[in-house]
């Protein structure tokens, strides 16, 4: 590791831009909060080369640090897939029922497009003109750049992308269900990206086999592996439009690109997969919003896990509605998350939110974890929006640096570590452990010398540690209170921001 983490410092020095690139390209643009901490986010991830880490394992083969930093390879064949053992989720926090049906839409396709119909019998192609495009029993590929209007139904067949390097191909679903017993119904094998665009006012539905076979498309060949998702791409992904999209995963991910994963639009995405939800292994970019409704056996919510490239391995979040019910962490990347916006209820077995780096700006936070709440492998930057966490490990833990300037942020925790501290506050803070321990199910409630409550929750479990910080916060004592009983009380002087103790009365 501490080899590793070398480079990482040499690559850092070299160029500070590279660290923020997946933020800043013309799909998403850069904030000037992002560009503030790219200098010390840098600084910390190399402090936190030295420090002890502990090893875990994920369904998806990758092992993450104490510096956020996991294991896995770029390489298809390195990307563990299911096992006999991976199954969709048994949770019943959060379900939907998937149409037996696709719904089309009003769309009117221009006349350069290239309409493909499906149904039980096979694909339909028309106005193909001298486009690649080939079908063979029941798969379709297509190997020429342009735009793809699709609409029908087909249990069984495969729609491959297996165009050169330099194509970007277009894809309309406008009513579309295709499930594959063999393989994913979607795969980006080749080219230079895929835009699936769900028209309008359209459903579709797509889900893949239980087990995967072998396959061979133009280069691709059984030595590259299999794909890793129902809609799986080598390349640049990028899903676009106003219409609803149903995927179930059986095999592993759901939406999953080796590339970069851009959500444009609104769209409104179902995905229940064994593993995780939502996968772009450079970056995950989500722009202008969305509705998300993502539930994993034992994956994660949304994830980018390349560890090569400091400007990849990101996770930026401008927007939307997500409600998580997930296996793993809700939200993961090897390097850093950037959220300003959005709203999210997370129910996870791990972290919430997890990364080397952790910055929010913005955006609505309900969450219940079975670990940490918001865990930062090196740096938390706590800058704006809110969360109530009634359910943790700890609810903020950053290894290095915890940084908070605005926000509104409220925390529940069954343990405590002093990383809960926060290094840099403008905004009074209280981090502590408690001097008795609060029973599951107690309203936890926070209020001043007036008896005015700043905050309320009920306890998802036994908890220890409490983290406050809001702008309601003055200089005086502060007291905490289970059921209505005083549990102990906290004082900012004027002196400093944060409040490290919480002591019984």
């Amino acid at each position: 590791m501490k080899q590793k983490m070398s480079s990482l410092k040499w690559v850092c020095a070299a160029s500070a831009f590279a660290f923020l690139a997946a933020c800043s390209s013309s799909d998403s643009g850069t904030s000037a909060n992002d560009v503030d901490s790219s200098s010390s986010v840098a600084s910390v991830i190399e402090e936190s080369s030295s420090g002890t880490s502990t090893e875990s394992s994920s369904a998806d083969g990758v092992t993450s640090s104490a510096a956020g930093i996991s294991s896995a390879s770029d390489s298809d064949s390195d990307e563990s897939t299911a096992t006999d053992t991976d199954t969709l989720s048994t949770s019943t926090w959060l379900t939907w029922d998937t149409p037996t049906s696709p719904t089309a839409a009003a769309y009117s396709a221009p006349d350069s497009a290239v309409i493909v119909t499906l149904s039980e019998s096979g694909f339909s192609v028309t106005n193909a003109g001298t486009k690649s495009i080939s079908v063979a029993e029941n798969k379709l590929v297509v190997g020429s750049a342009g735009l793809y209007v699709f609409s029908g139904s087909m249990s069984d067949g495969q729609i491959l992308v297996a165009a050169d390097e330099n194509s970007t191909v277009e894809f309309v679903f406008n009513g579309v269900m295709l499930g594959n017993s063999e393989n994913a119904p979607l795969f980006l094998v080749s080219g230079d990206k895929l835009k699936l665009e769900l028209a309008e006012g359209s459903v579709n539905v797509l889900s893949d086999a239980r087990h995967y076979a072998y396959m061979s498309v133009g280069e691709y060949t059984e030595q590259d592996s299999v794909p890793k998702a129902c809609i799986y791409g080598r390349e640049d992904l990028t899903i676009k439009g106003n219409g609803t999209l149903y995927v179930t995963g059986n095999f592993n991910n759901g939406i999953h690109t080796k590339a970069d994963l851009v959500i444009n639009d609104n769209p409104t995405i179902y995905v229940n997969t064994v593993n995780n939800a939502l996968k772009g292994k450079g970056s995950v970019r989500i722009n202008e919003g969305g509705t998300y409704y993502l539930r994993t056996g034992d994956g994660s919510g949304i994830v980018s896990d390349k560890e090569t490239d400091l400007a990849k391995g990101r996770i930026c979040i401008k927007a939307g509605n997500y409600t998580m019910d997930v296996g793993n962490s809700g939200i993961k990347a090897f390097y850093t998350d950037s959220i300003s916006g959005g709203s999210y209820t997370i129910h996870s077995t791990d972290d919430a939110v997890q990364a080397a780096t952790v910055m929010v700006y913005g955006g609505e936070f309900t969450v219940e974890s079975g670990d940490e709440g918001f865990n930062a492998k090196a740096a938390m930057y706590l800058r704006g929006g809110s969360a109530t966490i009634t359910k943790s490990s700890k609810p903020f833990v950053s290894t290095s640096v915890m940084a908070v300037s605005g926000g509104s942020w409220f925390g529940l925790g069954g343990g405590y570590v002093e990383t809960m501290v926060p290094t840099e506050a403008s905004v009074y803070t209280v981090a502590s452990e408690l001097p008795a321990e609060i029973a599951s199910g107690a309203l936890v409630t926070i209020e001043n010398a007036s008896g005015t409550t700043i905050y309320s929750a009920v306890a998802g479990k036994k908890i220890s540690s409490i983290y406050a910080s809001s702008a309601d916060f003055s200089a005086g004592t502060y007291t905490v209170y289970a059921d209505g009983a005083s549990v102990c009380a906290f004082t900012f002087d004027g002196n400093s921001f944060v409040a490290s103790s919480c002591v019984a009365e």
